[in-house]
């Protein structure tokens, strides 16, 4: 130590051990810290450190007073404490690595101990107790200054002196991620404001199911509205329940603590019900989003499988939609300012201004993506980095390579250990120049009946863009659907409107169709080109070889010559396709709509083109005949919106005339010889009527019409193609259809975003 004639090192000694932060230290371990401290000394007015300043030492004020200011950045004013002889002042910056968070002058003049960052960091390897001391004594003062920080943003500009009373009178509450705070229908008697963290409010549906209704941060409040309510009255019982989504503090304003408030500072009531309106709105907007950040944790699907590349890439994708930011252990570590913070246990006092400091970074950025490996250390228990990932997660991203192993791994096996209320999707990484995935069933059958199921699937092939750019749209709720109505050979005015989409470079991520639009959207799903789908129509137009009439039994085609078509061109299952797809079919047995999501991909599109009258239905497993989705749900638009709650979804819409249209001449009853003869006869027919296929059509054709006029509103854009004057089966004409689909898009593309 450097002595003077006023001091020396056993009156230090003296001074340093009755003070909280050396309290668990021996004697050797005070003396080797006094041996270590210099003195500082401060005139009346002089600026010990600024805000902002780097932090490369800690202070223990002697004699004399020093005042603490801080600035807030959001402007809600300043915040002034003293500090007297025996206090601390600099040590959060020691600790954290992070600049100072304060300014701190010399009231008068003053005399400090210095310890510097260097000598600390030995001291503490040496003594891990002086790191505890110091953490216990500066989580409280943390937690106040961010429960300050909330406050005044909460309520405003409200008096320092007002505060600090307001302070001395709350409680404060925590939540682990997944802990309910509490239930719909409860009795309220208290509001919650959030210093960190984060927490989900959800109504319950009268089915049981919760629907989510926002999700709130640092600085904002839930269950206001049982302080506003008389105490006792049903308008007072919570109207949701909320629960954390990651450990969250919070501090509890009860009714007396709030009536008092408002007495002092009437302000505030104006504040919370600007808050509460703003939210409202906020809430009532169509497909309002729940909320403008999101935290994406990366999880290997087995031990030691590095995620870097693909955290770069998904980064890069995402970063198109909004500010981004990747951080693997090391980057924290470098950003946050210590060397081996990331390494900090979730109990250890550290760990809230480690939270915070997340939190603070996470709310800067629309998205965060987080590289939680190593996930396991040597012992096989989960490093406080992945544990404090997976906890702070919204989507855990499970990365798998597609030709691994598919069994679950000890990480996800072990993953119930960590808090988590996360959704978990699977995501399977194929190389460059791969033609089509396989094997997927497998890989979510492992997991469909784990603690964490899947609960959505991705394909990705290393540097393909597009790949990328699809992940991250459906990661952040913004994917594009594209559905396909069914109408036999007019179906092919699809592969037009493909080729319009591909001219600007319009991009969707999920689709769908029905009948004729199955067979479209299987091939879109797979990956192919408008050019490979126009050579498939041109395999169509044969029809000769293709429509293999039989005795009108169930149809009037036996349909083999299709089916073996279909099995060529769509083998494998559903979930092997690039593009998530689904098509619809009409189940007779059971008289309702079929959605087929997994499976047999040739089968469903088989069972959604099975035009009535013309294509022999198909038998699903459990022995239920299925027919033309057209019979059901033309243009399944409504159901893209429920896989697209909060994305885009573009219908591609047939119009078609009357397939019973014409002059006809028949009675009450009516022999089907004599209409036979009208049709084949020379002369003026007595008798002339539609035929059976033209009823049948109709019928299908008035079902989708019907029901387009309750969906269609479903759709942000619907794309109507005029194929009036082609017919149910001019498949050879398909040059003309697709050249259709190809205007009608164009022009209806146009400032479309």
């Amino acid at each position: 130590m450097n002595d003077d004639k006023y001091h020396n090192v056993e009156s230090v000694i003296h001074f340093l051990a009755p003070l909280k932060i050396f309290q668990q230290l021996n004697t050797n371990a005070i003396r080797a810290v006094a041996a270590e401290l210099s003195w500082k000394h401060l005139l009346a007015g002089e600026v010990l450190f600024h805000q902002g300043d780097l932090g490369e030492a800690f202070y223990i004020l002697t004699a004399g007073a020093l005042q603490v200011n801080i600035n807030s950045a959001d402007k809600t004013g300043a915040f002034i404490n003293n500090l007297s002889a025996g206090e601390c002042v600099g040590e959060m910056s020691l600790l954290t690595g992070q600049p100072r968070t304060a300014t701190v002058i010399a009231l008068q003049d003053s005399e400090l101990l210095c310890l510097t960052k260097p000598d600390f960091d030995r001291l503490a390897e040496e003594y891990p107790a002086l790191l505890t001391g110091l953490a216990d004594l500066l989580l409280p003062r943390f937690l106040q200054d961010q429960t300050r920080a909330a406050l005044k943003n909460f309520f405003g500009d409200i008096d320092d002196a007002l505060l600090r009373d307001l302070l001395k009178s709350l409680d404060c509450h925590r939540c682990y991620s997944g802990q309910t705070l509490f239930n719909q229908g409860d009795s309220g008697d208290a509001m919650y404001i959030i210093i960190q963290g984060r927490l989900r409010t959800v109504l319950k549906e009268s089915d049981g199911s919760e629907r989510i209704i926002i999700e709130s941060g640092a600085g904002e409040c839930v269950g206001e509205f049982a302080l506003l309510a008389e105490s006792g009255t049903p308008e007072s019982l919570r109207t949701a329940t909320v629960y954390a989504t990651r450990m969250t503090d919070m501090v509890v304003i009860t009714r007396p603590v709030f009536e008092n408030l408002l007495q002092q500072y009437p302000q505030a009531l104006f504040n919370l019900t600007r808050k509460i309106v703003r939210r409202a709105v906020s809430i009532s907007k169509p497909n309002a989003a729940v909320k403008s950040n999101m935290v994406v944790t990366l999880l290997p699907a087995q031990v030691g499988q590095p995620l870097d590349e693909f955290a770069r890439q998904l980064a890069t994708a995402l970063s198109t939609f909004g500010s981004t930011l990747s951080l693997d252990a090391s980057r924290f570590d470098q950003l946050y300012g210590k060397k081996g913070a990331s390494e900090t246990p979730l109990d250890h006092p550290l760990s809230a201004v480690i939270n915070a400091w997340l939190d603070e970074r996470e709310s800067e950025h629309q998205y965060t993506v987080y590289e939680s490996a190593p996930v396991l250390d040597q012992s096989g228990k989960w490093t406080p980095w992945a544990q404090r990932c997976v906890e702070d997660a919204d989507l855990i991203l499970l990365v798998g390579e597609a030709d691994g192993n598919s069994l679950p791994s000890v990480i996800e096996q072990t993953l119930p250990s960590t808090r988590t209320c996360a959704r978990m999707e699977l995501v399977l990484l194929h190389p460059s120049d791969c033609q089509r995935p396989t094997g997927t069933a497998e890989w979510l059958a492992q997991r469909n009946s784990s603690a964490f199921p899947v609960r959505a699937h991705h394909h990705v092939r290393m540097e393909n863009q597009p790949d990328f750019r699809r992940l991250a749209r459906r990661v952040i709720g913004k994917p594009i659907g594209l559905v396909f109505a069914g109408g036999s050979a007019r179906g092919w005015a699809h592969l037009g409107v493909l080729r319009a989409m591909e001219e600007i470079n319009y991009e969707f991520d999920w689709v769908a169709g029905a009948s004729m639009g199955s067979i479209v959207a299987a091939g879109c799903a797979l990956g192919w080109s408008s050019t490979r789908l126009s050579d498939l129509a041109a395999r169509f137009s044969k029809s000769k070889k293709l429509l293999d009439y039989t005795f009108p039994y169930a149809a009037f085609t036996s349909t083999r010559h299709i089916t073996t078509l279909l099995k060529e061109l769509y083998a494998g299952d559903i979930e092997d396709t690039w593009k998530p797809f689904f098509c619809i079919s009409a189940n007779l047995t059971q008289i309702k709509e079929i959605m087929h999501t997994s499976g047999s991909l040739w089968k469903a599109v088989r069972a959604s083109m099975a035009f009535p009258g013309i294509f022999a239905p198909v038998m699903d497993e459990n022995g239920d005949v299925l027919l033309d989705g057209g019979a059901a749900n033309n243009l399944p638009i409504d159901r893209m919106r429920e896989m697209c709650p909060t994305g885009t979804v573009i219908g591609v819409d047939l119009i078609t005339g009357s397939s019973v249209s014409g002059k006809y001449n028949f009675g009450d009853s009516l022999s089907g010889w004599q209409a036979l003869a009208g049709g084949i006869s020379p002369f003026p027919a007595k008798v002339k009527a539609p035929h059976l296929f033209s009823i049948m059509a109709g019928l299908v054709e008035g079902v989708c019409h019907y029901r387009l006029n309750e969906v269609w509103r479903s759709a942000d854009l619907l794309i109507k193609v005029p194929v009036q004057q082609y017919g149910l089966l001019d498949f050879d004409k398909y040059t003309e259809i697709i050249e259709a689909g190809y205007c009608a898009a164009q022009e209806q593309l146009k400032g479309f975003k």
